[in-house]
């Protein structure tokens, strides 16, 4: 199978876990102290049932200690992000929620070239910034970007720290120290029992109808994170930090579809070109993958 495959369903599974979360919090009003709990329950759960047939741990690679601190790293990072994402997300449009994600792919590019220099590149560069101050100019209003509030930041300091664990999750992948599916199962477990004791959520007060959706997120988010770091480690940094810029496209459409929110013209026309600059991009970079 084309590497970039993966990283291109990442896309649509981000995509997608954006959009039932925002259902989730803004729309079915299921609260942050019951709906992160209560979403890594069933993330951990399904992450668990596919270490059958995906899980692999070389312990004697995983004890380094090198590795040991990428581990604890990425843990930290990811309970860090997944508050401030949530949070950011529960006050945000989600078309202007994924407006901000798009800074992810060109922050994970980025921190990447800050640990190997020699994978810069002048055109990726030219083409990421590009594709960034598009998706700007497409959520600026009257010449100005959209009102910055603390929940904006918030979104944006989560997805500086989603490029730093994306780092930190290739390296580790890259070590062979265990699978792609292991290291979710064991991040997405701890993350949970952490959001439970943080949170002390009261699943009696959530729905059954709450509760099915929150196994449908749960499925559509360990999807979308295995792809991820599947597409991290078979594709690489840069390739899939690329495919992950599609999401606000596919944002958009469900956006304007299902949560019935108005999407501007410029905005179309924007990720039409976010589009192109992404085939060039990826032309470019095919060679390294």
């Amino acid at each position: 199978m084309n590497p970039l495959i993966i990283p291109l369903l990442a896309a649509v599974a981000q995509a997608a876990s954006l959009i039932g979360a925002k259902i989730g919090i803004t729309k079915r009003h299921i609260s942050l102290r019951d709906y992160i709990p209560g979403l890594f329950l069933f993330l951990t759960i399904t992450a668990l049932i596919s270490l059958i047939k995906l899980g692999d741990v070389n312990y004697s690679i995983v004890s380094e200690r090198a590795n040991l601190l990428r581990l604890f790293l990425i843990i930290l990072v990811a309970a860090i992000w997944n508050v401030l994402f949530y949070k950011g997300v529960s006050k945000e449009k989600a078309n202007t929620a994924e407006g901000i994600m798009v800074i992810m792919p060109l922050a994970t590019i980025a921190i990447s070239w800050l640990f190997i220099p020699e994978n810069f590149s002048l055109p990726i560069l030219v083409i990421g910034v590009s594709a960034t101050a598009l998706v700007a100019w497409a959520y600026s209003a009257h010449g100005r970007l959209y009102k910055i509030d603390k929940y904006a930041l918030m979104l944006a300091a989560a997805v500086v720290l989603i490029g730093f664990e994306n780092v930190l999750v290739s390296q580790l992948l890259s070590s062979n120290a265990l699978s792609p599916a292991s290291l979710y199962a064991l991040r997405a477990t701890v993350l949970f029992v952490l959001f439970y004791c943080i949170y002390r959520p009261r699943f009696s007060r959530v729905s059954k109808k709450h509760f099915s959706f929150l196994a449908i997120s749960g499925v559509l988010g360990t999807t979308g994170m295995l792809l991820r770091f599947y597409g991290l480690k078979e594709a690489g940094v840069v390739a899939t930090s690329l495919m992950l810029i599609l999401s606000p496209i596919i944002v958009l459409y469900f956006a304007r579809h299902f949560l019935h929110e108005k999407v501007k013209k410029q905005r179309v026309y924007a990720m039409a070109l976010v589009l192109v600059l992404i085939v060039m991009a990826t032309i470019l970079n095919y060679k390294n993958i």
